[in-house]
């Protein structure tokens, strides 16, 4: 059977979250595809970059991204697979979460939605685990990477954009 291919690909609007009373946190949209069905995306950055800015999957194939339970994210994608250049890279995940401050270089995956005055990620846990169903695994099954763990192609279509050609997402 061929691998399913999961592909990304970033947009150019963001939302925003504040924390703790003043610190806004910027989520990039984007959109995350397997088989028929797509999903809006949320990666985090810093819209000034005089701070420190986020780490980011570059553009490309990542051949052999790995599904499997998180211990504490639960259903995540790993697309360098212990593969990664560095450290920070390793840490990159897809996992559920609803806001530009759940992620800190990682991917959310879900359906952005009106939330009062803001807008969030909502059925994350719920559209990773159709993702999870989709590259094969078991519907489910809450086992950490194993042999039995879905092996995907995860795709990155475009290089995380300029920072002064994004906008504020209107939807």
């Amino acid at each position: 059977m061929a691998r399913k291919v999961v592909t990304y690909e970033r947009g150019t609007t963001y939302i925003s979250n504040i924390v703790a009373g003043s610190t806004p946190c910027y989520g990039l949209v984007g959109t995350l595809w397997i088989g028929g069905l797509a999903f809006d995306t949320l990666e985090r950055f810093e819209l000034d970059l005089k701070t420190k800015d986020y780490v980011h999957l570059p553009k490309g194939d990542y051949q052999r991204a790995v599904m499997y339970w998180h211990s504490g994210k639960k259903r995540v994608i790993h697309p360098w697979a212990g593969k990664a250049p560095s450290q920070k890279q390793e840490n990159i995940l897809i996992h559920a979460g609803t806001k530009p401050s759940h992620f800190e270089g990682c991917l959310g995956v879900g359906f952005l939605e009106k939330a009062g005055s803001a807008q969030e990620l909502r059925y994350d846990k719920e559209s990773l685990e159709l993702i999870w169903e989709q590259a094969g695994g078991v519907p489910g099954k809450q086992e950490g990477w194993n042999a039995s763990s879905p092996i995907v192609l995860f795709r990155v279509l475009n290089a995380f954009p300029d920072r002064t050609a994004l906008r504020p997402h209107s939807g």
